[in-house]
């Protein structure tokens, strides 16, 4: 698998090395990591034989599966450039979340500088070769996702078509992380050391937001008096917007209609993706090559922060509301502090909060809102009940981190359960980064439907609690921020988001049903959640996590 992967490069040997890059120094670096990330995918499992082939195989079902729906309703879609220019947005936004999420890690790793900086390679080289190995994961994900697409696409508009569409997705995985370097280059830019981690950190929310924006926005172009047709109508501004580029190529191929705007849509299609690489691998790569090494530089000579032991108002409140048990209180003041020091914490937990407001904000500014049908109506319940994707993310952002080494601190602990930490550990997270979003979001929803909406937010917000706490503990007990950020994830990441997704459906028409059943039927739901989060924090999650099964997970060596 390896040598195919790397057997791909070699049709590009002469654009490789015009960017500045020894080639056979750019196969070796792109080997190496290759195989690194082959044999930690290896160690995930007990059964190391299969290991990587289940995680390959169980990800890319997972990938077809969500692609299945997107897929489906491409079908009623008859023009092909709305057709190709939902695809190519879909892309785009899910790559762009993988790229934020998934690979910030791998484009800012500077512990490979320790072996590769003595010897003789150069700086393009080894930054090329980082930004191939995203790109071919970034590739594999693509196609994934539009195997579905590029089915109905080939029995549409024909063979042809379908096969430019394949075309067109690696130069769209191309051009989003051509996009996404210049941006990290254009923040990195402002700052250095220390405060460029910083900085990084908190632009993966702006970045979110903008590639979610631009999602929405594509989305609100389709003429909405003409949606029985999906026709998407061509104005000025359609030429700068990158999925339009892809998909006026393959309409243009597949129908040969060579007028003036199908030729633009062309130029821009293979012209800018490989611009962009080539200015990016040419002149910016020694740029960031030298503010990495200021990251390097920021981990050596950070100053050492002083704390005082006093506690906030905050942090004693949430203690109080979420461990009134003392066996908890210990492990809960630890992440309390670890997660607001964890950098990849944050850049994992924070841009998902990013998606979820995006979302709730661009309806209420096309051109259909009308704020007195809004007030009348129950919406604000789909608003409430989104955040419960917080619970997966959170889950699985508690887990990775730069701790890899220090799991036999967590195993020293004197307690009798490890369940007793892993409580702990849940709830400060929940409480520190997620109770200030949700009490501003329930202020902000009661100046525009009201105070009335009070419970519906508390059982939302119960809900939400419940699904994190299951999210969590029914994971692999991994200690917190031990486990490494891999390229590749398994499938289950996924179908746990579509077995909550279809969850969090269910538990909105409940609600909602309720709601309308009769006069605070509603309050039903309040004693219902608050015994199921009962019995998981008092019996579940001491069946689920024992030492015997976190030994079986976690490394101690």
């Amino acid at each position: 698998m390896i040598r195919f992967l790397l057997s791909l490069f070699i049709p590009f040997r002469w654009f490789i090395e015009k960017m500045g890059a020894d080639y056979n120094q750019f196969i070796r670096i792109l080997q190496l990591k290759l195989t690194i990330d082959n044999r930690s995918m290896k160690g995930l499992g007990n059964n190391s034989k299969n290991a990587t082939e289940n995680v390959l195989i169980k990800q890319s079902f997972s990938q077809i599966f969500i692609g299945l729906f997107f897929g489906l309703f491409l079908i009623l879609v008859k023009s092909a450039f709305t057709f190709y220019y939902f695809s190519h947005t879909f892309l785009m936004v899910m790559m762009a979340m993988m790229i934020i999420s998934q690979f910030t890690s791998i484009l800012f790793d500077t512990s490979e500088n320790v072996i590769i900086q003595p010897l003789p390679i150069k700086g393009n080289t080894v930054s090329l070769a980082r930004n191939a190995h995203v790109f071919l994961y970034l590739s594999t994900m693509a196609f994934n996702l539009s195997v579905v697409s590029i089915i109905v696409a080939s029995f549409k508009f024909g063979i042809i078509s379908g096969l430019i569409f394949i075309f067109t997705i690696f130069l769209n995985v191309l051009f989003t992380l051509s996009l996404a370097n210049m941006m990290y280059l254009g923040i990195m830019r402002l700052a250095s050391g220390e405060k460029l981690k910083n900085l990084l950190m908190y632009f993966q929310i702006v970045i979110a937001i903008f590639f979610m924006a631009a999602y929405q926005f594509g989305l609100n172009m389709v003429d909405k008096t003409q949606i029985t047709d999906m026709v998407l109508p061509v104005y000025w501004f359609t030429y700068l917007i990158p999925p339009a580029f892809f998909s006026g190529m393959v309409e243009a191929i597949s129908t040969l209609n060579f007028d003036r705007s199908h030729l633009i849509f062309i130029g821009e299609a293979l012209a800018l993706p490989v611009v962009a690489i080539f200015f990016i691998g040419k002149y910016l790569t020694p740029v960031f090559t030298r503010k990495l090494m200021d990251l390097e530089q920021g981990d050596r000579v950070s100053k050492v922060k002083i704390e005082t032991s006093r506690n906030s108002f905050y942090f004693r409140m949430m203690s109080f509301i979420f461990v009134p048990r003392k066996d908890e209180k210990a492990a809960f003041k630890l992440i309390w502090k670890m997660t607001g020091r964890e950098r990849q914490f944050k850049q994992t937990f924070l841009p998902s909060l990013g998606y979820i407001v995006i979302m709730m904000i661009i309806p209420f500014f096309t051109k259909s809102f009308n704020y007195s049908e809004l007030i009348q109506s129950d919406r604000y319940l789909l608003i409430l009940y989104i955040f419960i994707f917080v619970g997966v993310t959170l889950s699985g952002a508690m887990s990775t981190g730069n701790n890899q080494q220090v799991s036999w601190v967590f195993k020293t602990m004197p307690i009798e359960s490890p369940a007793i930490y892993f409580k702990g550990t849940i709830k400060a997270a929940f409480a520190r980064f997620f109770m200030p979003i949700y009490v501003l979001l329930t202020i902000l929803l009661c100046t525009v439907w009201g105070l009335w909406i009070l419970p519906d937010a508390a059982i939302a917000l119960l809900a939400i609690y419940l699904f994190s706490l299951l999210a969590y503990y029914l994971s692999k007990p991994t200690f917190p921020f031990t486990m490494e950020k891999m390229a590749f994830q398994g499938g289950g990441a996924f179908m746990k988001l579509f077995s909550l997704l279809i969850t969090t459906v269910a538990l909105g028409f409940l609600h909602k049903f309720l709601l309308h059943w009769f006069d605070y039927a509603n309050l039903l739901l309040i004693p219902v959640y608050g015994a199921a989060i009962f019995y998981v924090n008092r019996f579940l999650v001491y069946k689920k996590i024992t030492w015997i099964e976190v030994d079986s997970i976690n490394n101690y060596s």
